[in-house]
């Protein structure tokens, strides 16, 4: 029986985010993100009310998008700090992009490779210690102005 023909979701079908990598090409290099342990992406749609005569529903009719995202990641070098003091220093503000892929070879899925462009940075966090039993990590937010579907998952459900 194909995975289209299946009647229901078999448990090892499903994704495990233990398998995603993330990277990251700034200035021509690539640098594989080991240390990041949360990654989210998003579009965000700008919808605009559109009331007409002889209705009581209010329409929408979007008319931008924007990417944002989050990034989380263990604190092991200073590389988003040494991102943040070229447009401290000279206001040459860093963009690049991210490359993130996931592949649990387990599922029948395949893999789902998607690239993002034009990524920058929100905030970058400088320091945030406390006197606990943790382990240095940050967080920050960014935008991002398109994306590539560079390999989909091999569903055929859609």
């Amino acid at each position: 029986m194909g995975l289209e023909a299946a009647e229901f979701l078999s448990g090892k079908d499903t994704i495990s985010t233990k398998e995603a990598t993330v990277t990251m090409t700034f200035n021509g290099q690539v640098y594989k993100m080991l240390e990041c342990k949360k990654f989210s992406a998003k579009l965000e749609k700008n919808k605009e009310d559109i009331q007409t005569l002889g209705t009581h529903w209010k329409r929408k009719k979007t008319t931008s998008i924007e990417g944002t995202g989050t990034i989380g990641a263990y604190i092991i070098n200073s590389n988003f700090i040494k991102m943040a003091l070229p447009y401290i220093q000279n206001g040459k503000d860093a963009y690049f992009d991210i490359t993130f892929t996931i592949e649990d070879e387990t599922t029948a899925w395949g893999k789902q490779v998607i690239q993002l462009h034009n990524v920058n940075f929100d905030d970058i966090p400088i320091a945030d210690f406390e006197a606990d039993d943790g382990v240095m990590d940050e967080e920050t937010d960014f935008t991002f102005e398109g994306f590539d579907l560079i390999q989909g998952f091999d569903s055929t459900t859609f």
